[in-house]
């Protein structure tokens, strides 16, 4: 449903709790449950164009890069297990993100976003202390395609 209000109503806002994110990894899909953060944007890289008789320093993109963070709850070895193998001379693990932003109490049409060739930027192994609390993990990452499949 299009939103046709002057004014931006409260309701059609989307909460931070109505996404859903999940991977695609080796063919098969891994619902992340244990996800708590997820981030995404596109970086462009912009050269300088100066010329004579102006003042101003223009700006030329020239090129983009995918970048992100996501995090969750540690519950698992999962992460490791297809870390590990680049240790040991193996391949470099990427993967597909499908995010999924749906708020019905909003008026806002849902979102269905792709993510191609994700790659982590490190690899989560263990994260604890001697306070009460639950392990979590967070990692940056670069993708290098972008599809918005609804929205």
């Amino acid at each position: 449903m299009a939103i046709t209000d002057d004014f931006l109503n409260g309701r059609d806002t989307i909460s931070t709790k109505d996404a859903t994110i999940s991977l695609k990894i080796n063919g098969n899909i891994y619902k992340m449950i244990e996800c708590n953060k997820f981030t995404a944007k596109l970086e462009k890289n912009k050269e300088d164009v100066q010329t004579l008789g102006s003042h101003w320093k223009r700006k030329k993109t020239t090129s983009v890069e995918g970048t992100g963070t996501l995090g969750g709850y540690l519950i698992n070895a999962h992460w490791l297990k297809y870390g590990i193998p680049y240790t040991q001379n193996g391949g470099d693990l990427y993967f597909d993100a499908t995010l999924t932003i749906h708020d019905p109490t909003s008026r806002a049409d849902k979102q269905v976003i792709h993510l191609s060739n994700v790659n982590l930027d490190d690899i989560p192994i263990a994260d604890f202390e001697a306070d009460d609390g639950v392990m979590e993990w967070e990692s940056d990452f670069t993708f290098e395609g972008v599809n918005l499949v609804e929205g």
